[in-house]
């Protein structure tokens, strides 16, 4: 039996059908404009991927990212999403989803890590930097100026020498070599004889002291070139001389043999000299003159006649003649000049004070040398460095192998802090530039002598 429904209830029915047909396709577009794609979390510095990454869109939450640093985001196309991610030890990142994002393959975040981890470092001083090393060739002798710096090499040194030279070292097969500013070989030459070292004039410019003769340095091209002279015109007139002041030349008549000396000032011009200082080490020189009391008779008139004949005293004749200088127990005296500006230093480690000078040779005071009075003025080498590239004067130290530095204030005579070298026992130490340059080898290897260099801590 059919059921007949009533026309109002027909027409019902008829009007909700669209309606349901609306909601249910509603529904479908809305899911259609819904977005999902894949997002991967990366550290900015490593590349590696960040676990445990709170994400959220829209301040929606979306869970946090896997071990490979991925995530599932869902947004809704149609409108503006921002995604925020956030890490405990990470900086915030809140960025809009691109455009890009409908691309295939994971979105790439890279996030930025609140304390940056360095690599494990070793914090120290710089390693000694090798200047000049020769596989077949010892560095004996070094010497920096404006020109580059010099380096005398030998392949063996001379095993018999005179007795007078027994304490020299003399070296055969000799090269002088140059090092331009990049420590490039730009030159070198053989020297035609045994030598005993470098030594440099007033303007310190190169100079070679050989057994049987000096040579100066000249340039012809790219070619070394050695001029002859004698060794007593370089003992005599080169080596006392060493600086100048506008109009002077400066420089002492110091003898190792005797205990006294005179700074002197030297003018080219009118030919003059003007004595700037004399440094008498009073308790030696006192030793010296009474040699002449333990002289024989013919031994003293003898004296007396060459004392006449030289213009000089019988005493200074009589310590020359005995030989004082030979004792174990003579101790040459030590009192250099170094110009320092505008004032002339005479270190008079006799009586302990530097004692300054201006360019017109007047006083100009004095200070106390702390470096002997002090405790650790036992481990003075008893050497004075000048670097000619800046003026300081710097004092040298040495205990057990160990070799340290120590500026000079100029103004106080106070010590600047140390500056140890690298290397124990090294040789042939000088300053240039705010850089220690010296000779080493390791104790009990076959390398050869090699130079190196290190670079002084600025204060």
């Amino acid at each position: 039996m059919h059921r007949i429904f009533p026309k109002k209830m027909v027409r019902c029915l008829a009007r909700a059908v669209p309606v349901v047909v609306l909601v249910l396709f509603g529904q479908v577009e809305a899911a259609a404009q819904q977005s999902e794609r894949e997002v991967q979390v990366l550290d900015s510095l490593s590349e590696h991927p960040v676990p445990d990454v709170e994400i959220t869109v829209n301040g929606m939450p979306q869970g946090s990212t896997d071990r490979e640093g991925k995530a599932q985001l869902r947004w809704h196309g149609g409108a503006s999403a921002t995604v925020r991610f956030a890490h405990v030890s990470y900086r915030p990142l809140e960025v809009r989803i691109p455009e890009a994002s409908r691309e295939e393959g994971p979105w790439m975040v890279h996030i930025v890590p609140r304390d940056i981890h360095l690599m494990p470092i070793t914090v120290g001083r710089a390693e000694p930097e090798i200047i000049y090393q020769r596989p077949d060739l010892h560095a004996a002798d070094l010497l920096i100026n404006d020109e580059g710096l010099w380096v005398l090499a030998y392949e063996h040194p001379r095993m018999l020498r005179a007795e007078g030279d027994a304490s020299k070292e003399i070296l055969r097969d000799v090269r002088l070599v140059l090092l331009d500013t990049a420590y490039h070989e730009v030159a070198s030459c053989p020297v035609p004889e045994d030598v005993f070292g470098l030594r440099h004039d007033l303007r310190n410019a190169v100079v070679i002291e050989g057994t049987r003769h000096a040579f100066g340095v000249g340039h012809i091209g790219d070619d070394l070139v050695l001029a002859p002279f004698g060794l007593e015109e370089l003992r005599h007139a080169v080596l006392p001389w060493t600086d100048t002041i506008p109009h002077w030349i400066v420089g002492s008549n110091a003898n190792a043999s005797y205990p006294a000396l005179d700074h002197l000032a030297f003018d080219p011009l009118n030919d003059s000299t003007r004595k700037i200082c004399s440094v008498v080490d009073t308790f030696m020189m006192d030793l010296f003159r009474s040699e002449y009391k333990y002289l024989k008779g013919p031994e003293k008139v003898a004296a007396m006649n060459l004392a006449a004949d030289l213009g000089v005293e019988k005493e200074v004749v009589a310590g020359y003649m005995t030989s004082f200088s030979r004792n174990v127990w003579y101790k040459p005296l030590y009192a250099p000049l170094f110009v320092v500006g505008d004032t002339l230093l005479v270190f008079d480690h006799v009586r302990w004070r530097i004692r300054k000078f201006d360019r017109s040779f007047e006083g100009a005071g004095e200070v106390a040398l702390p470096y002997q009075a002090k405790s650790e003025g036992r481990y003075w080498s008893g050497n004075l460095l000048q670097d000619r590239a800046t003026q300081q004067v710097h004092a040298v130290f040495q205990r057990n192998g160990t070799v340290w530095l120590r500026s000079i204030d100029p103004v106080t005579g106070a010590l600047g802090g140390p500056f140890r070298l690298a290397n124990s026992y090294p040789e042939r130490v000088q300053v240039h530039a705010g850089r220690v340059y010296y000779i080493w080898r390791p104790y009990g290897s076959l390398q050869k002598r090699t130079v190196y260099r290190e670079q002084m801590e600025r204060r």
